[in-house]
């Protein structure tokens, strides 16, 4: 396990440790936990954005259906 120091502003530090009260009781390591369920939380949306940006890009290239030799649309019916 490491170690990290960063540093916080008054409002944000207040809120990691009502969260960590909130959540964990205040037990010992309940911040580091509050951490990491945000860095995981943070994660699973950035893998979700990029699917998105995939799928939206798979969608604009489109599938190619091979040829379709129709002239017109009465052909279909």
């Amino acid at each position: 396990m490491g170690n990290v120091t960063i540093s916080l502003e008054d409002k944000d530090e207040r809120k990691l440790r009502h969260f960590a009260r909130a959540m964990f009781k205040g037990k010992r390591g309940s911040m580091a936990k509050v951490v990491s369920s945000g860095l995981e939380k943070l994660e699973l949306d950035f893998k979700r954005d990029l699917a998105k940006q995939r799928i939206i890009a798979g969608m604009e290239k489109g599938i190619s259906m091979g040829k379709i030799l129709i002239k017109h649309r009465s052909e279909l019916y």
